[in-house]
């Protein structure tokens, strides 16, 4: 095989049916020199099991199991440390990719330099594989295939609290580039924002490509986030965290009127749905220490 390596990173947990289709769409791709690397952090054999033939087949994929408590960054990051690739892709293990994905997004990375990564509409499905509508934050970004300013694009993250960009599934970019690892910015390590905070630490002062055609398939379905409410509420505050660092480096959302006003709504949405799950907090659901410090950091940048 010629060409760069891509590996095609897909931590799974207990899904081995939707895992048997998310490693099909890896192994259709049209760009056939791949580094497949499932990291397996299950209860059960299941996922290896449903897998047994296509392990037995085909030699570019690697099965690797983490421990069964890691928590699911672990999972992304053990995979992430066995990639060989030059370029790296993850696949969520109910998603999938479109057959060309790789090869559409290897050659704009290979021919731009500049280039920190690239991304693509994906198309929502439901449990079965149907077409949904988009979400807001789902929506296209541009009518068409578009080169956009990683400092523009990092700046409409934070000012709109979503994740335009796309989720792990669907970005495309260079492994030696990732540094730390995923999930870091401004030198720290976010676990529910991830993925938004490798986007905005890869991007600041680069240009992100964005392809109109939906290169991949994000599924929704019941199974996803058990912890509902406590996800969205780390999430909240991982949002404001992420605000404050960009503004504090100088990295996005500099302009003051700008900042201030982004502030004052993340925390009129944070402290409502703090007071609504303060139980939870209470009883250890979350760990309040980081929730403390992240709001006298946001109230000292309002009130100074």
């Amino acid at each position: 095989m010629h060409g760069p390596l891509v590996s095609l990173l897909i931590p799974t947990h207990n899904r081995p049916d939707y895992l048997r289709e998310a490693v099909q769409s890896a192994r259709a791709q049209t760009w056939s020199n791949l580094d497949i690397v499932i990291s397996d952090n299950g209860s059960n054999d299941a996922s290896r099991d449903a897998l047994a033939d296509l392990l037995a087949q085909d030699p570019r994929i690697r099965y690797l199991r983490c421990p069964e408590r890691s928590y699911y960054l672990d999972n992304w990051l053990n995979a992430l440390s066995e990639a060989r690739g030059e370029y790296v892709n993850f696949l969520m293990d109910d998603d999938l990719f479109h057959p060309q994905k790789v090869e559409r997004m290897l050659g704009i990375l290979e021919a731009n330099p500049d280039v920190a990564l690239v991304t693509s509409f994906r198309q929502l499905i439901d449990a079965q594989g149907r077409e949904l509508p988009s979400l807001p934050e789902t929506a296209p970004l541009f009518g068409s295939d578009a080169v956009v300013q990683g400092q523009a694009l990092g700046d409409r993250v934070l000012q709109t609290g979503g994740n335009v960009i796309g989720e792990p599934t669907t970005v495309m970019m260079r492994r030696t580039e990732l540094g730390a690892g995923f999930g870091f910015f401004c030198g720290r390590q976010y676990q529910v924002l991830s993925d938004v905070a490798t986007w905005l630490s890869l991007m600041h002062g680069r240009r992100v490509v964005y392809l109109r055609d939906p290169l991949s398939k994000f599924r929704l379905h019941g199974g996803q986030d058990q912890r509902r409410a406590l996800q969205a509420l780390n999430a909240n505050v991982e949002w404001l965290q992420l605000l404050l660092d960009a503004n504090a480096a100088g990295l996005y959302v500099t302009d003051e009127s700008a900042f201030q006003r982004v502030l004052r709504h993340q925390l009129d949405s944070l402290v409502p749905f703090l007071t609504r799950h303060a139980d939870a907090v209470r009883e250890g659901a979350t760990h309040a220490e980081p929730i403390q410090r992240v709001l006298r950091q946001a109230f000292d940048r309002l009130f100074h």
